[in-house]
């Protein structure tokens, strides 16, 4: 090689020497320790590690201090019976005084059991390496295992020689070495140089291609459509699924210095993926605002469709035609809405593999390296942003003939480039996580799951037929499947050579791009559908060149074209026999949002299918003369899909104007403030301040009895059970109780006052009802109060409309197979849930609702503790099951050890202008013991 290719190598190599440096380089971690008792008065403290068991527990303490107890508890690291939360603790450390010996246990493991001497002293030592236990420095017991803590409980009090030191596992709250920033600042140096000097000494050999039509910059109506939609949409539009998972992270990133995953696996860093939070984290200083922290999503969408419009349809074509332009903007638009416009990593993707390849092309068309080294490097950098990132590197793949023809002769160097390109990768995947700790992460996301298989991929297509689930909605299921009908007539053109009007090399690549793509998605380990939003971009291009060569004459025989017709018919019909379902709260209100679209008891689907197969039929018999093509029905379909997601969207916000919708709240933002959901919100502080007035019920009634007669174990959750809250209660004996007249205010039924409510519970073979009166006691309507499946105590919330007067029927036919209560009903006096809850204290959010509530501040899960803070808000109880992970110890969950030291009481909440439906639920966590006595220091090493 000359001096300049051995230039251009060593920059490569040492580029790719000094990433690895990186990566290898060391992390100064921070150190918390907690030291209790830190005075002489010797009190039981919480402590909610997290994760749950401790880098390190050293506890001491004597036999005087066994003898001053008699028979107790000299120490526990979980809550002893008496002070625990409604989750049981996990293992944990117990030490008890029995009848003059000392018993110490981990878990149900008796560790050692000595008679107290007159002067001994106990040491327990435990860390990664399990717990020892020692007697003036014997060993007199041992266990594999570290114990969970979640708290410093005992009966000893006053002053002790009892001592605890915790040091939580905090092995990911770490910031880079000197020697760390060196190296990935000579490695980005050394990078830079490379392609520099490549450029240099390749540029007089390569061919001259424009790379930008000319007056590119200049705009078109379409790209005003595509940037208006846009815009419009990340205002009105729907939430995708994990927004609030994601902000939430983002936010809590303040606390820790890391983006973890906060929500499962023990706040495990997301490295070696999702460097591009680090873009988002300063807009969540910001504001939280949805439209805000969806304006990135639209700036790659937008230029996403840059690259498409400006660069890749004139490599397949000589120039795109208007008609062409539209329909590509109209496709574009059909997937990047339900799928890309959010905080999911997906618009990175499209525009990270869109870059490639025309980085590859680029390649191709010019002869030149240097393209195809900073293809490598992005196409790097979108892997280091989410797994399904992989889909950068299928145009590689798929160009590989003609790029082993490109940098034939010259291997010493295309290796020295593609190691120093290539490498670039690990600076983002490991820029503030030292590689035990991202594999150490690595290993707890696959042991905890979801991880699934290549054999298990069927999983994500089953559930994008499954119209039951909004991964089956219709919004979803039409681009993939226009996409997957276009694969199958794009492969039978090229194999027929007929694409006229397209290059056959891009398109063969583009074809082959995108199904490589499908199959190395098998190989990630998550199986949902929106993981098909990476292909927005390579999936628009499909669409859009398969219906461009078929507009050119592809189709020259009539079966062909209703061959066609039919293929795309199909696609389009499975596709609308789904409702247009939207994530949690985006689909309030919104038409077709539960059902199948149609019109006038028509359904799009049947109409489309008795349309299609009419024309392509009618083609077989010369109807193609007028209709020429049938490429129109994919541009009509799209476009109509588009006008109806946009349509439908804003004018849900219509009817609710005085409520909340997805677009009414983000509108109320641009104005200059707002936190989403939690401004329609009110929250009940006192349960009886609005309890009806009533003329006197009975105190029985054929075996009922107020406050009291159901199981004692449904007894402590009743919403009430004192004379000032009555509760009728079967206990099981077989009867009927109507309560008297409960008088309704004047205007109960105003829009703008919360619901009527009735606490019920019950199971077995019981019901009841609620009957609504005029002035005269004649009865208007009657309710039916369903039940809780599982016997647990639910508040019915029911519209008084215009009667003066209500009652409760409550009936048990079961005859002691079965129980029934009921409350007495109330009209609840509301207030804004920020004078319960000021929104600068921290609470305990549900992924599901983060999004919605961007004022917010998350519970803290720094220096290797679960913050015990005093409110949960849930999201509502329809959806409420789902977000249960982070309060599941099995999950890693960041919440489960404050639900093994707490129990949570509902506070509830109404939305105004909407009075049946709960959106947001909230609960008051108690806690019997608080922290308390523990002294904190931290370090750096």
């Amino acid at each position: 090689m000359s001096s300049h290719r051995w230039t251009i190598a060593g920059l490569g190599l040492l580029s790719a020497l000094t990433a690895v440096l990186f990566v290898l380089a060391p992390v100064n971690q921070d150190v918390t320790t907690y030291e209790w008792p830190s005075a002489q008065e010797t009190e039981s403290t919480a402590l909610p590690l997290f994760p749950y068991e401790p880098e390190r527990l050293d506890v001491t303490f004597t036999c005087a201090d066994a003898a001053a107890l008699g028979d107790g508890l000299v120490l526990s690291t979980t809550p002893p019976e008496g002070v625990a939360g409604e989750q049981p603790s996990p293992a944990g450390l117990t030490v008890r005084a029995e009848g003059g010996s000392v018993v110490v246990s981990l878990g149900d493991e008796e560790l050692a059991r000595q008679a107290r001497s007159a002067d001994c002293e106990w040491a327990l030592h435990s860390g990664a390496d399990g717990t020892r236990v020692l007697v003036d420095g014997t060993e007199v017991g041992r266990s594999g295992q570290p114990p969970a803590v979640n708290g410093l409980f005992t009966d000893l009090s006053g002053s002790t020689d009892l001592r605890a030191t915790v040091v939580p596992d905090t092995r990911y709250q770490t910031d880079p070495s000197a020697l760390k920033i060196i190296a990935g600042v000579l490695s980005v140096a050394s990078l830079v140089a490379m392609l520099v000097l490549l450029h240099r000494w390749e540029a007089p050999r390569t061919r001259r291609v424009r790379v930008l039509p000319e007056r590119w910059w200049r705009p078109t109506l379409a790209d005003g459509a595509v940037a208006a939609t846009l815009l419009v949409w990340a205002v009105i539009g729907a939430l995708t699924v994990d927004d609030g998972y994601i902000v939430t992270m983002l936010k809590s990133e303040a606390d820790t210095g890391y983006v973890g995953n906060y929500f499962r696996w023990f706040n495990a860093p997301e490295a070696p993926f999702g460097w591009f939070y680090e873009l988002y984290r300063p807009l969540a200083e910001l504001t939280a605002s949805g439209w805000f922290l969806r304006l990135p999503s639209v700036l790659l969408g937008f230029a996403s469709w840059l690259l498409i419009d400006r660069v890749l349809l004139r490599r397949f074509t000589a120039g795109p035609r208007l008609l062409l332009r539209w329909a590509s903007a109209a496709l574009f638009l059909v997937w990047y809405l339900p799928y890309d416009v959010g905080v999911r990593p997906e618009p990175w993707i499209v525009f990270g593999s869109l870059v490639v390849f025309a980085l590859v092309e680029r390649a191709i068309a010019t002869r030149a390296f240097t393209p195809l080294a900073l293809g490598v490097v992005v196409a790097g950098a979108t892997v280091a942003v989410t797994p399904t990132g992989v889909a950068a590197f299928m145009p590689f793949l798929a160009a590989l003939p003609p790029i082993v023809r490109l940098v034939r002769g010259h291997w010493g160097l295309v290796v020295a480039v593609l190691l120093g390109t290539g490498a670039s990768a690990l600076l983002l995947m490991f820029y503030d996580q030292s590689l035990s700790a991202v594999l150490h992460a690595t290993e707890v996301r696959t042991e905890i799951g979801p991880s699934y298989g290549v054999t298990d991929e069927l999983t994500r297509y089953e559930t994008l037929f499954d119209s039951t689930q909004v991964e089956g909605a219709l919004n979803r299921r039409m681009p993939v499947l226009l996409m997957f009908a276009s694969m199958l007539v794009l492969a039978a053109l090229l194999a027929f050579r007929r694409l006229p009007g397209l290059a056959a090399g891009p398109s063969r690549r583009l074809l082959a791009g995108s199904a490589l793509y499908l199959v190395a998605l098998a190989f990630t380990p998550t199986k949902w559908t929106h993981h098909f939003g990476a292909l927005a971009g390579l999936g628009t291009l499909v669409i859009a060149v398969t219906v461009y060569t078929i507009t050119r004459g592809a189709l020259r025989r009539s079966w062909e074209k209703s061959l066609v017709m039919a293929v795309f018919t199909g696609a389009v019909v499975l596709a609308l026999s789904a409702p247009s379902r939207w994530w949690y709260v985006s689909s309030l209100n919104v038409k077709w949002a539960m059902v199948e679209p149609g019109l006038r008891n028509i359904d799009a689907a049947d109409a489309v299918l008795v349309l299609g197969l009419v024309i392509a039929v009618a083609g077989l018999f010369g109807a193609w003369r007028l209709l020429r093509q049938p490429g129109w029905l994919v541009v009509v379909v799209a476009m109509g899909t588009v006008v109806v997601e946009v349509a439908t969207m804003a004018y849900a916000m219509v009817p609710r104007w005085d409520t909340y919708t997805i677009g009414r709240s983000n509108l109320a933002s641009l104005s200059g403030g707002g936190c989403g959901v939690e401004d329609w919100l009110r929250v009940e502080p006192d349960l009886r301040a609005g309890l009806l007035p009533s003329g006197g019920a009975p105190a029985s009634t054929d075996g009922f009895v107020v406050n009291g007669g159901f199981p004692a174990e449904v007894a402590p959750v009743a919403p009430y059970g004192t004379s000032e809250a009555p509760v009728w209660g079967s206990g099981g004996a077989a009867g009927t109780v109507t309560t008297d007249w409960y008088r309704l205010p004047e205007g109960a039924g105003a829009a703008d006052l919360p619901p009527l409510v009735v606490p019920i519970g019950g199971q077995g073979e019981v019901s009841a009802k609620v009957e609504f009166a005029d002035e005269h006691g004649t009865v208007l309507r009657e309710h039916g109060l369903g039940l809780d499946k599982d016997g647990a105590w639910r508040d019915a919330r029911l519209e008084p409309g215009d009667a003066a007067q209500v009652r409760i029927v409550a009936t048990d036919r079961a005859d002691g197979e079965g129980w029934i209560a009921v409350g007495a009903p109330r009209l609840p006096k509301v207030v804004p849930v920020a004078e319960l809850v000021p929104v600068s204290e921290p609470v305990i959010l549900d992924w599901v609702d983060a999004f919605v509530l961007p004022c917010r501040v998350p519970s803290s899960v720094a220096n290797g503790l679960s913050e015990p803070v005093r409110y949960r808000f849930a999201s509502g109880p329809s959806i409420r099951w789902l977000a249960g992970v982070s309060l599941s110890a099995g999950a890693g969950g960041p919440h489960a050890p404050l639900l093994q030291l707490a129990r949570q009481t509902p506070v509830p909440t109404y939305l105004e202008g909407d009075k049946l439906f709960e959106p947001v639920s909230i609960f008051r966590l108690d806690y019997a013991v608080p922290i308390r006595g523990v002294t904190t220091t931290h370090m750096e090493q």
